[in-house]
């Protein structure tokens, strides 16, 4: 073997020891690492539930003790009372029932009472505000002779409205030999409160829950379970549900699986009435964050180990060096041709967009002329003709006849006036005369009192001279066609159109309050083809258009054009 040879095995034996005990380092120092970091983000998010929970918990506690104060103003009313117990005595007395009814309406007025009441012992109502109130349930009722044996104010848990369905909780304020009752929406305020996220903390999910014969019975919805609130149980019975333990007492950090069977972390903590606040996270998304951690570890250690090699193929990569660069030459040279059939393609389909919109303009217009020389004035002499049949009708005749034919007439008449707006839609003549701005505003009147939809124009263009007439008949035609779309599907009430320009590019944008959709869920079926319609009509004209969606958030639509110079 010869001296090169035995030194080409010694710097090979070399590089194999280096790489096993570089990467052995690299793995030792990134697992470490690893652990480490996954004691401090458990130790990190066990800190962040303890802080949502606590602060979760005393907001719940201030909830409650605002409305037990409010119930004790109530209570402290002295007028009231006395009216109150006039009335038990009296429920006939009209002028008490009035006065007492405008003092209770008052209290009314507080956003999370939806109903106030005066009851007599067994739960009749005296008073109700709003006088269409369903009755007290019955977990409430029973309590009313409590609330009156102990004189103290006495919050009836949740419960479910029997006629609604709605959850309510109530409060028995006693008063004489009765109670005014307020029925709390925890929808205005302890759900919000629940629901509400804290800045700068992982994804959490607090609720309310409360031991019931042998279950844990959830007293407030979930994010992925709206409708749990009185619902959803889990059996105590269940060795790992987290919300078995924590109703069963166990407070603090709880790690379990909830009723899903998804592993979560969790805070539980007393609440008023005997309630258990449980604030939990799921223990899955914790882990992908350290396995993300991990991951990324493995991506820089695999990076030294790669370079580190690369540096030894350093030879072997410049003898490859020129068939790659050969290649890429190839390859650079067909990605070209490529790109000049796809610019040639894109060109054709502009033309043939324009072509199409050029002949769809045509037909609309021969069709309106159609619509005005030919039915039109058939319509027209339809009607004449009615009025000569009226005038001609014998006197046996003209007492059956005459109304039905009037009938006619007028149908007659609303089909002209029908025709009318059509052949307006189709060929406005304010855009032909006046202009883009005076048409869209014309059409905005006219759309606004057909659709009950407020819409507004603007133009806050810096040049309002007029455009190329194909121009302002593509952007009209695309404001009918967005305009459609927000009657058909968008429910709303108020929509907005804006012409302005920035530089050299003439910019029409068009926006409604209503429902919104997501944009990435739009398919190519007949509910979006009122978009595709836009778009092909924006690429006859060389503009761009862009469409802003969002659930709940209305829609907005641009379209951008370069200004002719």
């Amino acid at each position: 073997m010869s001296a090169y040879a035995v030194q080409q095995r010694r710097t090979l034996i070399f590089v194999v020891v280096f790489f096993v005990l570089l990467t052995a380092t690299i793995g030792a120092v990134g697992y470490t690492s690893y652990r480490n970091f996954e004691t401090q983000t458990r130790a990190e998010t066990e800190r962040w539930l303890s802080v949502a929970s606590e602060t979760k918990a005393d907001a719940v506690s201030v909830w409650h003790n605002d409305l037990m104060d409010y119930a004790a103003l109530i209570r402290e009313n002295q007028t009231l009372a006395s009216a109150a117990a006039s009335l038990l005595k009296d429920p006939q007395n009209a002028e008490t029932s009035a006065l007492l009814r405008d003092d209770l309406n008052n209290y009314k007025k507080r956003d999370e009472v939806s109903a106030i009441e005066l009851l007599d012992p067994r739960g009749s109502r005296l008073i109700s505000i709003p006088s269409e109130t369903t009755a007290l349930a019955l977990p409430a009722v029973e309590k009313i002779p409590q609330a009156i044996a102990t004189d103290q104010i006495i919050l009836a848990d949740f419960y479910r409205d029997a006629a609604s369905g709605d959850i309510y909780l109530s409060i028995l304020v006693p008063i004489s030999n009765g109670v005014i009752a307020l029925r709390i929406d925890p929808q205005t305020r302890l759900y919000p409160l629940l629901a509400k996220k804290m800045t700068d903390t992982p994804s959490l999910q607090t609720y309310l829950a409360r031991g019931e014969a042998s279950d844990a019975l959830f007293l407030s919805p979930l994010p992925y379970d709206p409708n749990s609130p009185l619902n959803l149980r889990v059996s105590l019975q269940e060795k790992d549900s987290l919300e078995a333990m924590a109703v069963k007492g166990k407070m603090g950090i709880i790690e379990g699986t909830d009723y899903r069977g998804v592993a979560m972390l969790a805070d539980a903590r007393p609440a008023p009435e005997g309630w258990t606040l449980v604030t939990q996270t799921s223990i899955v998304k914790m882990r992908d964050t350290i396995t993300v951690y991990f991951g990324r570890t493995v991506v820089v250690t695999g990076t030294i180990v790669f370079y580190t090699g690369l540096g030894l193929a350093l030879v072997w990569r410049q003898q490859l060096l020129k068939r790659y660069q050969h290649e890429t030459k190839a390859a650079q040279q067909r990605a070209d041709e490529l790109d000049g059939k796809v610019r040639e393609r894109t060109a054709e389909l502009s033309a043939l967009s324009r072509q199409m919109a050029d002949m769809h303009e045509k037909q609309i217009r021969d069709l309106a002329r159609e619509l005005h020389d030919g039915v039109g004035q058939n319509l027209t002499a339809i009607n004449l003709n009615l009025s000569l049949l009226r005038e001609t009708l014998p006197a046996d005749e003209a007492e059956t006849s005459k109304p039905i034919l009037a009938n006619t007439s007028h149908l007659v008449e609303e089909t002209v006036a029908r025709m009318r707006n059509v052949m307006a839609d189709f060929l406005p003549p304010m855009l032909e005369h006046y202009g883009l701005t005076s048409a869209l505003n014309w059409y905005a009147e006219q759309f606004a009192q057909r659709a009950n939809l407020q819409i507004h124009v603007n133009d806050v263009r810096s040049d309002q001279a007029r455009l190329d007439p194909k121009e302002e008949v593509g952007l009209f035609r695309i404001t009918q066609e967005a305009l459609n779309n927000i009657a058909k599907h968008a429910r709303a009430s108020q929509a907005e159109i804006e012409l302005s320009d920035e530089d050299d590019t003439m910019q029409l944008t068009i926006r409604d309050d209503g429902v919104g959709f997501d944009p990435q869920a739009i398919r190519p079926d007949a509910t979006h083809w009122g978009f595709a319609i836009m778009r092909e009509r924006a690429r006859a004209l060389g503009a761009t258009i862009e469409i802003t969606s969002a659930p709940n958030d209305g829609t907005q639509i641009t379209l951008r054009m370069p200004r002719k110079q």
